[in-house]
């Protein structure tokens, strides 16, 4: 078995790395082979939107117009029994190179066969492997207690990747500010980045998040997470029932025609009747 890490810092030697290599010798010390991808090393391009793969709905991996190491990577990361998505915390979300690689990724290792609570042509995995995956994030200032105000990626990868690639999500750590010293200084608090400082305490976060997923591919029986976020499958379903969500290109906005074509029918109403009523009068 083998767990592979996609590390999308553009620092080879920073806090994300650190975090990363840590998680990968627990991941070693149950057994499992580990590996780590430096995204900032390899030719990743821009999606061109072409939807050549969007097309492909039995391939495996879905080919792609551009000729890079995406494909390679991708062919990699489909072979890995475990994945780990790291990355540091760039607007409160991931960095552009895991957008870029991520945009590239996902109608390559989905198709458009899937269906979300009555919606159809969402993202389903081609692979029928189940992979365990995790997500590191490290921060610049933000303090671990404020994370919810600076860590959108997390969710995302929480959200998107069982997704894409038939995960069972096993955890995630989110590696916030410890701070070399306390900022004295209004000049201090302009320059938190600089008195932020890996620590031990995070070290063995990011291990025993490695040692938890070799311990899970060990176990086996992984089951696919199937996300609907906030919503229920119930709830989704009434939602679909009740709100037009599309509008038909060439029809009147609001005609009958559009509306009908993507409404549940109005409940019919009683005819009046146009026969004269009887008299009750005795």
């Amino acid at each position: 078995m083998k767990v592979i890490a996609i590390n999308s810092t553009y620092r080879p030697k920073g806090s994300t790395t650190m975090l990363t290599r840590k998680a990968l010798e627990g991941v070693a010390s149950t057994g499992v082979e580990a590996e780590m991808i430096m995204l900032r090393d390899h030719d990743i391009r821009y999606c061109q939107n072409c939807l050549k793969c969007y097309r492909d709905v039995e391939s495996e991996l879905a080919p792609c117009t551009i000729d890079d190491d995406v494909t390679g990577i991708l062919r990699k990361m489909l072979d890995a029994d475990g994945l780990i998505f790291a990355s540091p915390v760039h607007n409160g979300f991931l960095t552009g190179l895991m957008t870029a690689f991520y945009e590239r990724a996902v109608w390559r290792v989905c198709k458009p066969t899937g269906e979300l609570a009555g919606l159809k042509g969402v993202p389903a995995p081609r692979s029928t492997k189940v992979r365990a995956i995790a997500t590191i994030a490290s921060a610049g200032g933000m303090p671990e207690k404020l994370a919810k105000l600076c860590n959108d990626g997390t969710k995302f990868i929480r959200e998107n990747m069982p997704m894409s690639f038939n995960g069972h999500y096993v955890g995630e750590i989110y590696a916030g500010a410890d701070l070399v010293r306390m900022p004295a200084s209004d000049q201090d608090w302009q320059r938190l980045y600089f008195l932020r400082r890996v620590s031990d305490r995070q070290l063995r976060m990011a291990y025993d998040l490695g040692v938890k997923m070799g311990q899970t591919l060990n176990r086996g029986r992984l089951k696919p997470d199937r996300v609907l976020g906030g919503f229920t499958a119930a709830m989704a379903k009434l939602y679909m029932k009740t709100v037009r969500l599309y509008n038909v290109v060439g029809e009147k906005e609001g005609g009958d025609e559009a509306r009908a074509s993507v409404s549940p029918p109005e409940p019919t109403r009683p005819r009046a009747s146009t026969t004269p009523r009887r008299s009750r009068t005795p």
